[in-house]
């Protein structure tokens, strides 16, 4: 992520380098199968392939609605895209799952701050 971050110096990212908001905690309960569409989310977003992304984030969602981690990657597409009405819809929908965990609800509130402005 942090090379996307560099190779978008004309485009500020929306938040600190996604990477950081996993946590061990969070992985352990969710399936290979939404490991792997995560993982693909987000290997499309550092292609910048942001509506690529939305689909696998949007399959991932199909898997498990309830983790904010697919609610946050997604906000961040939309972001990405100037969509600010969906990353709004999104980011809301993070920071209503990710209640016990304190660094995704930081980095949720703060991209829920820029796509408000």
């Amino acid at each position: 992520m942090a090379l996307f971050l560099s190779a978008c110096s004309t485009v500020p990212a929306p938040v600190v380098v996604t990477d950081q908001y996993h946590d061990k905690a969070d992985r352990k309960s969710t399936s290979s199968a939404l490991n792997g569409l995560q993982l693909k989310a987000i290997q499309l977003m550092n292609q910048l392939k942001f509506e690529e992304s939305i689909l696998y984030l949007q399959r991932a969602i199909k898997v498990e609605p309830r983790n904010p981690l697919n609610w946050h990657y997604l906000a961040q597409n939309y972001w990405h895209l100037k969509d600010f009405y969906n990353c709004r819809s999104m980011i809301q929908r993070a920071i209503s799952y990710s209640q016990f965990n304190e660094d995704l609800q930081k980095a949720n509130n703060i991209l829920l701050k820029q796509c408000e402005g």
